[in-house]
């Protein structure tokens, strides 16, 4: 059928890309009935296969920024590499171990080459004064192929346990103690006959491990197929050990209420897990069914499900309209207990729309940018980031390129899109601008939420712009909601897949994967251009101070108020010279209006002149400078950044 795609204005708060199932102008845009699971064979990427969606985005493209980095008061250490760079389709898994001593784990799905052939576990770890190596390098702890690895601790030991994608189940490895390289070979556990599970989220306390997952499905002959249980096609699946993984008493059970009645098929990646002593909390939704929620006070032994968020025409069929284009799960969730053993959902906010029940599709709307928030103690749904707040120029709209909604069509970029100057797609799966939710809570009760969002202003080499890490957190239990922070900051990059550990002491862990072209090669790169080429990317790591997130202190270069905007301004912020105090370089961050010749005077506390550097002309945007101190004596001056018409002066000491 010919489809054609209907352009509104992109209002605040929503970056909704409205329109009905006819995208003929712009590339089709639906999804062939239910989403299911990929064909798998052996060496393939083993990532949900959503059906190719291309959408067009009628936001202009921002100028490429040319600043590295904002400033911060911590810093990101590389803890490992990878070429393989998709870390999930949707929501990420239990990626960070914080003990109790203060040591910290990580882990990451890493592979040392291009053709993915040794993808497994990459790990580190921080012993309280180093970490194993600094920028450690891409190489697996297993001897099998693997991937989504979770790890956790047990017994003095730790564990990582990933799918087997060629084979179905997981292997659980363990190493000779807390910290140590010493891997063992890995069990095989929870296979099943015929049947490939995958995609597995893994938790555990003390001797009692959880898992939840779902199975790969493919129509190539002599390739299992998946199961329908309930009524449900590629069920989501619990399963439970109470000998340390040694052997699984539970198997691929169904929850109780995940059935036809209210869902037809699963989705790799579509939920999240958290335990907490004898407590076990497990969230599932996407853009076709309700945000569950299963809770469990004996272990895993009972759950009793609630139904956080209702999708209103559940169990979907493409029978039915969806006139009222409804808000729904993106499918990326994260689920958390807090210290009273209540439990919080979080998910990213799509919309989804029907207005014809003669074909097996559905529209939806990547370009949404909202987080909800569900909580056990109030039974209530409450949004909590995402809209105006990142507008960064304050134009009424997100000046987000198409290409961040937009995805492959039979692995091109979709020619209707490239009419319109898109050379390249960005979008993770099925999922909307603000995606991928990882929360953490702290003995005070404060709950912390990073999630991942694109940035104005800050665009690659195709013109796609780049995302940062965001952070908002709660000190009253997730009944209010400070404004989000931008946690990562750096300029000219993008930073994805955050994981938070979920226990937070003075400092918020997390990890988060940087790469230089927005989107992932595993997903993204376009056959015929190849446009996003497999490269490495780091896993870089940071201990965020709580005290700075609680009184709001990081910087965010586009935090300020409306009233404190002047439109008319040619330098609209500077942020303080980093690092500071300093002896010979120390860049400043700046923002420009407009293009402008760029110098900065320094002066002694006399206001004598000691120091002028041009930096020439500079774009409109964000912009890196480093000024020179050379042969200045130790003291405090001041440095002023000058354009033709505007100033601003800030303190600074050098040592």
């Amino acid at each position: 059928m010919n489809k054609k795609l209907l352009i509104t204005a992109l209002v605040l708060p929503f970056m909704a890309f409205s329109q009905s199932k006819d995208a003929s102008k712009f590339g089709q845009m639906t999804v062939g009935g239910p989403q299911l699971l990929s064909s798998q064979t052996a060496g393939a990427v083993d990532n949900s296969t959503f059906d190719s969606m291309a959408n067009a985005g009628a936001s202009k493209a921002a100028p490429k920024s040319s600043a590295k980095r904002g400033i911060i008061s911590y810093n990101f250490v590389k803890v490992g590499s990878t070429y393989y760079d998709l870390q999930t389709n949707a929501s990420i898994g239990r990626r960070v171990v914080l003990q109790d001593d203060g040591k910290v784990s990580v882990a990451w799905t890493t592979s040392n080459d291009a053709t993915y052939a040794n993808r497994g576990t990459g790990y580190n770890h921080f012993n309280l004064s180093s970490w194993l190596s600094v920028g450690n390098p891409t190489n697996r702890v297993e001897s099998v192929r693997l991937g989504w690895p979770s790890i956790g601790v047990n017994n003095g030991k730790e564990w990582v346990m990933g799918h087997d994608a060629a084979n179905g189940g997981y292997v659980l490895s363990n190493n000779a103690a807390i910290g140590s390289t010493s891997w063992s070979s890995g069990s095989s556990v929870l296979t099943e006959n015929s049947l490939r599970p995958l995609w597995g989220r893994v938790a555990n306390s003390g001797n009692y491990f959880h898992c939840i997952g779902t199975y790969a499905d493919s129509s190539q002959p002599g390739e299992p197929r998946a199961p329908k249980r309930k009524g449900v096609f590629a069920p989501l699946t619990y399963s439970r050990s109470t000998d340390g993984g040694a052997t699984w008493d539970i198997q691929h059970s169904i929850l109780p209420g995940y059935d036809s009645t209210r869902i037809t098929s699963g989705g790799g990646d579509e939920y999240a897990i958290d335990v907490r002593g004898s407590v076990v909390a497990i969230v599932t939704g996407d853009q076709l069914k309700d945000v569950m929620v299963w809770k469990s006070t004996d272990n895993g032994a009972t759950f009793t499900r609630i139904i956080a968020d209702t999708f209103a025409y559940a169990p979907y069929n493409d029978k039915k309209l969806m006139l009222d284009t409804p808000s729904v799960c993106d499918g990326s969730v994260e689920v958390l207990i807090d210290n009273n053993n209540k439990v919080h959902a979080f998910w990213g906010v799509s919309k989804v729309f029907d207005d014809d029940t003669s074909d097996a599709s559905y529209s939806f709307f990547p370009g949404t940018s909202l987080l909800a928030h569900w909580s056990e103690s109030t039974g209530k749904v409450q949004l909590i980031a995402g809209g105006s707040q990142f507008d960064r120029d304050k134009n009424g709209t997100l000046d987000i390129s198409a290409g961040n909604t937009a995805a492959l069509s039979g692995g091109l970029v979709p020619q209707t899109l490239k009419n319109v100057g898109i050379s390249s797609v960005a979008r993770l799966g099925n999922t909307s601008l603000l995606h991928s939710p990882s929360a953490g809570v702290d003995a005070s009760g404060n709950i912390f939420v990073t999630f991942s969002f694109p940035l104005e202003q800050d665009v690659d080499a195709n013109n796609v712009n780049l995302r940062d890490v965001m952070m908002v957190h709660s000190t009253d239990g997730g009944a209010n909601w400070a404004a989000s922070q931008d946690i990562t900051q750096i300029q000219g990059l993008e930073e994805e897949f955050a994981c938070v550990a979920k226990k937070v002491n003075n400092f918020v862990h997390v990890i988060f994967q940087v790469d230089a072209t927005a989107g992932t090669n595993l997903q993204n790169n376009s056959t015929a251009d190849n446009n996003h080429p497999a490269g490495i990317n780091d896993i870089m790591y940071a201990a965020i101070p709580v005290a700075k997130i609680l009184d709001g202190s990081i910087q965010t270069l586009w935090s300020l108020g409306v009233e404190q905007f002047d439109a008319n301004q040619e330098v609209f912020v500077v942020s303080q010279n980093y690092p500071n105090p300093f002896s010979s370089n120390s860049d400043v961050i700046i923002w420009l209006n407009t293009e402008s010749n760029v110098t900065i005077e320094i002066t002694n506390v006399s206001g004598q002149v000691v120091s002028t550097q041009d930096f020439g002309s500079k774009g409109a945007g964000n912009h890196s400078i480093t000024m020179n101190a050379d042969g200045l004596a130790a003291g405090i001056y001041f440095y002023t950044v000058k354009t033709a018409t505007h100033s601003v002066t800030k303190k600074m000491t050098i040592n």
